[in-house]
């Protein structure tokens, strides 16, 4: 007995010591194989760049399976990703089916374990997608023709490529601790998800498949065009679904989705008989609290959540019930039902409170016919400050032709507003009143039979004062609406932006509701007066972001004219100024429409004279708007202008030292670069300048010629009687011959000059003997007598011809003689 017992302890140990050797040799026998096999089947898959600092291979974590770590591994983009990383991973981790390691039909990759994953989601404008790096499958085999009848089948499917022999055959697929971060410059959207852990686990076969599903992020955050929809949520989610393979049969139990405080549940069944998929869904809110809704609002909109008391009863329910087909693009018929009652919203830091809150509504989405949808707002209710406001809305066929009935009535205190809500950068006071509604179909407004539909109402405005960062503050001191099916009536509206530029503005606004319900062009014929208007000031309260500092016209960004609007209006300044620029009876016909705004018979007092224009502003293009423009400037001061105009001292620096009055004409188009100012060789014109004297009181060039041609302090730089013509083209300013006399002087100029500065001129001088000086006088005589001894008859000519170039720069003028 004694010694059966020594044999079995013998063997026992025996059997113990191959199993420990096994454990350490299989490792280092199959290491380098396996590194083989991972790396082929990666290089098959993807088009990217894949590397890892460092693999392993142990029993040990996962016994009896085998486990293969890439350790600190990336993944790279290639092409137009060309060195983004779209993720990388502190650890990878393959957990294989040991036995498949013996077999010759492949490697069985059994778990998937992501540790501390960096993902980073990117799509372009043009809608490529970072992530679109898999190559085709070689050979896709179903899950059925690898597993033998009435074995277990894994989760997912399984895949074989025919160089790596690699089945994902999953039973478990986990992410831990990873941070995911989407952008996409094509929506303007981008999102991030942090502290994200994620488990599928499940176990399948031909009959029943059991998977479960848990999902959790520490925070989450979701903006578009530049508002937070949602901030640093949390999100939490559970999902437990029975899968009948035979019959694609996939039902739904105690599952449930939460974000912050509101939790979602989810219950029923999918299908897919064939090719279409057939739902009938149920969800719903489970106790929730008028507080779980208000934990989803923007917090652009709402600040000091945690400070938040809210009470109230909340429900939201809904179902998705019918067929998604692709053949008809057909979707399930959707039913959602939102409640609110007794809702009540507090701050303890403030006095008021938004009380009686109060929404109940339906949305009936029809999957096959969308035009049999439903919107039914039937209650919307709350009270501030003692004043209820309410609020109903009813549209069916919204597809074919809207049919519509709404109403608005009730008084709010903004400034009650501020003390309810805290609204961070945000100030706001003044008493809105509004009184309006609404009935009918869309398409008897758009064929203008406005006696078949009902719209009538009033909104006033008094003492309203709206101010956020980054925008000018706007005072609306009274402002009076009237409402028809036609258009809505500005009865009277005054308002101060940032201070100290008043507007005045009344007129009409057409085609409102086409403009509300289908983007249609919106019309207005407005009067708009102002006695003062400070467009320095109005720049100055907006943010950097929104414009660039303000120093004349470079102070603007290019702002698109919107192409759904047509608005027609009638404008007089009595006082504009803007940086240098100080202008008085500013008026002019104004339209914008179809992305241009135009500026007729548009003429303001300036610089002593007066300025006209007809001129076209056209951002129908928004990466190249242009400009097209005539003026018609007359008696105005050229040294004022230099001094006052950034366009003047970068195309006529000589500006700078003449002191005079000009008339001038000018047409010219260029395109805009983002600092509004015309791209100089872009710009193409013509135009005269016509002065009946002006004074050079500095100019290089002219101090130049006189020293080359040894003119005397008998000239002065007056010039009279100037009429220029020119031409604009290629970044150079052509100049057409014209005559010029100063004194005695005669000169006839023609050349061009660079809008880079550069000159390039010819002068024709016509110069009296007298005005030489002794010492050329003495010099030409002296040669007339030379020749004579010479027997050649030579008689100096009382006017002495010269012509002279002019090259180089305004600041280094370089004047040579020609002869």
């Amino acid at each position: 007995m004694k010694k059966s017992f020594g044999k079995i302890i013998k063997i026992f140990l025996g059997v113990i010591l191959i199993v420990l050797v096994l454990l350490f040799t299989i490792p280092i026998i199959f290491k380098e194989q396996i590194k083989t096999k991972v790396v082929s089947a990666i290089n098959e898959s993807l088009n990217a760049k894949v590397t890892f600092s460092d693999y392993k291979l142990g029993f040990f974590r996962n016994f009896p399976n085998l486990s293969f770590s890439l350790e600190n591994m990336s993944v790279t983009g290639v092409g137009k990703f060309e060195g983004d990383t779209l993720a990388s991973f502190k650890s990878f981790d393959l957990i294989f089916n040991l036995l498949s390691l013996l077999s010759k039909s492949g490697f069985e990759v059994k778990s998937i374990i992501i540790d501390k994953a960096n993902v980073n989601a990117i799509v372009l404008k043009n809608g490529s997608a970072n992530w679109e790096i898999t190559k085709p499958s070689v050979s896709t085999v179903p899950v059925a023709s690898l597993t033998p009848a009435g074995t277990p089948v894994p989760v997912s499917s399984s895949f074989n490529t025919s160089g790596s022999s690699i089945k994902i055959l999953l039973r478990n697929l986990e992410i831990k601790n990873s941070t995911v971060t989407y952008s996409d410059s094509s929506l303007l959207m981008g999102a991030r998800i942090e502290d994200l852990n994620f488990r599928l686990t499940g176990s399948m076969t031909f009959k029943e498949t059991i998977l479960k599903m848990t999902l959790s992020s520490g925070e989450t955050t979701v903006i578009q065009d530049g508002i937070k929809y949602l901030n640093k949520v949390k999100i939490d989610s559970k999902i437990n679904m029975r899968a009948e393979l035979d019959s694609m049969k996939f039902t739904m139990r105690d599952n449930y989705f939460s974000i912050n405080d509101l939790k979602i549940t989810l219950a029923g069944v999918v299908s897919k008989p064939g090719k279409d998929i057939k739902t009938d869904l149920r969800f719903g809110t489970d106790n929730a609290s008028f507080k779980t809704i208000m934990s989803l609002i923007p917090s652009v909109y709402l600040s000091g959540y945690d400070d938040l008391k809210a009470s109230g009863e909340f429900s939201l329910s809904g179902s998705a019930k019918g067929i998604y087909s692709g053949s008809d693009s057909s979707f399930p018929d959707i039913n959602l039902d939102f409640l609110i009652n007794n809702g009540i919203i507090s701050y303890p830091v403030l006095r008021e409170k938004l009380s009686n809150i109060g929404v109940k509504a339906h949305v009936f989405i029809d999957g096959k016919v969308l035009d049999k949808t439903t919107v039914n707002l039937e209650k919307f209710h709350f009270e501030l400050a003692g004043s209820p406001f309410d609020m109903t809305f009813f549209v069916k066929t919204p597809m074919s032709d809207p049919d519509f009935i709404g109403s608005m009535n009730g008084k709010i205190d903004l400034n009650a507003l501020t003390k309810a809500v805290p609204m961070k950068g945000i100030s706001l006071s003044g008493i809105v009143d509004i009184a309006l509604s609404i009935a009918g179909k869309l398409s008897v407004i758009e064929k203008e039979q406005y006696e078949s539909f009902s719209a009538k109402g009033t909104v006033g405005i008094n003492n309203m004062i709206y101010s956020i960062a980054g925008y000018p503050r706007v005072e609306i001191k009274d402002a009076a609406l009237f409402f028809t099916p036609a258009y809505t009536r500005i009865e009277s509206s005054h308002m101060l932006v940032e201070g100290n530029s008043d507007f005045s503005i009344t007129g009409n606004l057409g085609n409102y509701i086409p403009y509300i319900l289908r983007n249609k062009t919106l019309k207005a014929n407005l009067v708009v007066h102002s006695n003062m208007t400070d467009v320095s000031a109005i720049m100055k309260g907006m943010s950097v972001s929104t414009t660039a500092q303000v120093h004349d016209t470079a102070g603007l960004a290019i702002i698109p004219v919107p192409k759904n609007i047509d608005f027609d209006f009638n404008a007089l300044i009595e006082k504009l100024s803007y940086d240098n620029i100080k202008a008085e009876k500013l008026k002019g016909h104004i339209v914008a429409k179809d992305g241009i705004l135009s500026f007729r018979e548009t003429s303001m007092n300036i610089l002593g004279g007066t300025v006209s224009m007809n001129a076209d502003y056209n951002t129908r293009d928004a990466s190249k708007p242009s400009m097209k423009a005539d003026f018609d400037l007359k008696n105005i001061g050229v040294k004022d202008a230099f001094n006052t105009f950034n366009t003047v001292q970068k195309l006529a620096p000589t500006a700078k030292g003449i002191d005079g009055k000009v008339n001038a004409k000018l047409s010219y188009n260029s395109i805009l670069g983002s600092d509004m100012m015309p791209v100089i060789n872009s710009i193409n014109g013509a135009g005269e300048i016509q002065s009946d004297k002006i004074t050079l009181l500095e100019s290089k060039t002219f101090d130049k010629m006189k020293e080359v041609l040894k003119l005397g302090d008998n000239y002065n730089n007056t010039f009279k009687d100037i009429k220029i013509s020119f031409k604009i083209a290629d970044g150079r300013v052509y100049v057409s011959p014209f005559d010029v006399k100063t004194g005695n002087l005669k000169m006839n100029i023609s050349g061009d000059q660079g809008l880079d500065q550069t000159l390039n001129y010819i002068v024709k001088t016509e110069i009296p003997r007298s005005d030489l000086g002794d010492s050329v006088n003495s010099l030409i005589n002296n040669v007339s007598s030379f020749a004579s001894s010479l027997g050649i008859k030579v008689k100096p000519s009382d006017v002495l011809k010269v012509n002279v170039k002019v090259t180089g720069t305004f600041s280094k003028p370089l004047v040579t003689p020609i002869f």
